[in-house]
């Protein structure tokens, strides 16, 4: 399984600042939106390396069912290679682009916090001073980041995982959790009616 996990604001910015011909080839052939993604959030950030996640987010995915796979055909590779060079192109993250060449990071994952000391930049959760954030929503994670880092490892565990039961339970009640009634309802009704 794959995931990814950014900032909503970024979903915004896809919608409204990204360059048409990569929106419309994604929204057209269903294909290449996380190289997309990637290269977009890269091409706002300087290069920095796109999307590694932290392992928190990693041990929460809920899987959510697609109606249509994506992947796999015998082209997808060959597709997906045209995308990088062509996204990478677009956005100025080429070598010689606008932005200059995506930049590499090392992977850290700091075993004296494991959960939250994962990524190419772990947050420094208590060096932010949630005082001086203007968002809500970035002052309540700071906050809540603050406290978890308090807690032991099997604390932590225990959030996450109620964390992931309100997500799944959320994913359920719009049937987008494969083989539940809800889904059954969502993606199967009227299939008998051919």
């Amino acid at each position: 399984p794959r995931a990814s996990f950014l900032h909503k604001d970024y979903l915004d910015l896809y919608i409204m600042a990204m360059p048409r011909p990569i929106y419309l080839y994604v929204a057209q052939h269903f294909e290449c939106e996380d190289i997309a993604m990637s290269f977009f959030v890269s091409s706002l950030t300087g290069g920095k390396p796109p999307l590694i996640t932290d392992y928190w987010a990693v041990k929460s995915m809920v899987k959510l069912y697609s109606e249509k796979k994506i992947s796999g055909g015998k082209d997808h590779k060959s597709a997906r290679d045209k995308c990088v060079d062509r996204f990478a192109e677009l956005l100025g993250v080429k070598e010689d682009g606008e932005w200059g060449p995506l930049q590499t990071a090392e992977l850290v994952h700091d075993v004296d916090d494991p959960m939250f000391g994962y990524g190419a930049e772990p947050e420094d959760w208590d060096g932010m001073d949630e005082l001086s954030l203007s968002s809500v929503r970035l002052k309540e994670l700071v906050v809540t980041m603050k406290e978890l880092k308090t807690k032991s490892y099997n604390d932590q565990l225990k959030w996450l995982k109620r964390k992931k039961y309100v997500t799944m339970k959320e994913a359920k009640k719009v049937g987008m959790i494969e083989k539940t009634e809800e889904w059954e309802k969502r993606w199967r009704s009227g299939e008998d009616e051919t």
